[in-house]
């Protein structure tokens, strides 16, 4: 077993024995179980779409939480506590160190959303909706997306302190979801087209926001609720299409980057 791999799961332990952790974990399931009592209460679509824009909205407010919170506090507390350098003081290279760290991270991030996805499926066959494999399906998008979030926040957390890092990754979110959106709205023709370059440009450089083909139909019909609320520009409405699999292996490939970046990075943050 590598360094890396030793190191992740010693760090996944500990987190998931920590309180906050706990807590946001089963906060998050509680909700999405109370989303399907409420979803019980109502009949045909307007039952589907309760329980999906309900576990949708969890996934991503209850998981940025969670996302940011983790990548947050990857290196900046340890670091400055001393036990960061207690681990490279054993001979283990920084950046193996650096990985090891996140992974463990990431590690509980997979393990939250598995439980999520899962209790939601529960939920919805109990409520006599199936399984419903296109919120499974959206689960799994979201994932993507929050990977994204804690591997931000982990990159900052070499320099920055917990609740910068934290903030800094979520706005690096909501710019990678504007960015999926000016594009929609861009091919849909109803902003400028002076703009047009400009956004593709970036639309080709940056992350993206993962959208699943469950969330771009709410979006249409208007009941994502918090999930992703309608696109309106200069009174048309933008259907903003599920992400293609270019766009999500991109996405994964800078979350890559994102990681190499933080070990890199490390290795020339100061020690306590």
């Amino acid at each position: 077993m590598s360094g890396a791999q030793v190191i992740g799961r010693v760090e996944a332990r500990g987190i998931s024995r920590r309180r906050w952790a706990m807590v946001v974990l089963l906060v998050g399931a509680a909700l999405i179980v109370a989303g399907a009592i409420v979803a019980a209460g109502r009949n045909g679509l307007a039952a589907t779409d309760t329980m999906r824009s309900w576990t949708a909205g969890v996934e991503l407010v209850v998981g940025l939480v969670l996302a940011a919170a983790l990548g947050a506090s990857t290196f900046n507390r340890d670091a400055d506590a001393g036990w960061v350098g207690l681990q490279v003081a054993t001979g283990t290279p920084r950046v193996t160190v650096a990985l090891g760290r996140i992974a463990g991270r990431l590690t509980v991030l997979v393990a939250g959303f598995a439980m999520w996805i899962a209790v939601a499926a529960i939920a919805s066959a109990v409520i006599g909706q199936g399984g419903d494999q296109d919120l499974v399906v959206h689960g799994c998008a979201m994932l993507g997306n929050m990977v994204l979030v804690l591997l931000a926040a982990a990159l900052c957390s070499v320099a920055l302190g917990p609740v910068a890092s934290a903030i800094v990754a979520a706005f690096a979110f909501v710019s990678c979801l504007s960015l999926a959106n000016l594009m929609a709205a861009a091919d849909a023709e109803v902003i400028g087209t002076s703009w047009t370059g400009f956004i593709t440009a970036l639309y080709l450089l940056f992350p993206r926001a993962i959208t699943s083909p469950m969330l771009s139909d709410m979006q249409a019909r208007g009941v994502a609720d918090v999930a992703g609320a309608q696109l309106e520009i200069n009174g048309n409405v933008v259907l903003v299409p599920a992400s293609s699999g270019a766009a999500i292996v991109w996405t994964l490939l800078w979350c890559l980057a994102l990681a190499a970046a933080a070990a890199l990075a490390f290795r020339r943050r100061a020690l306590s």
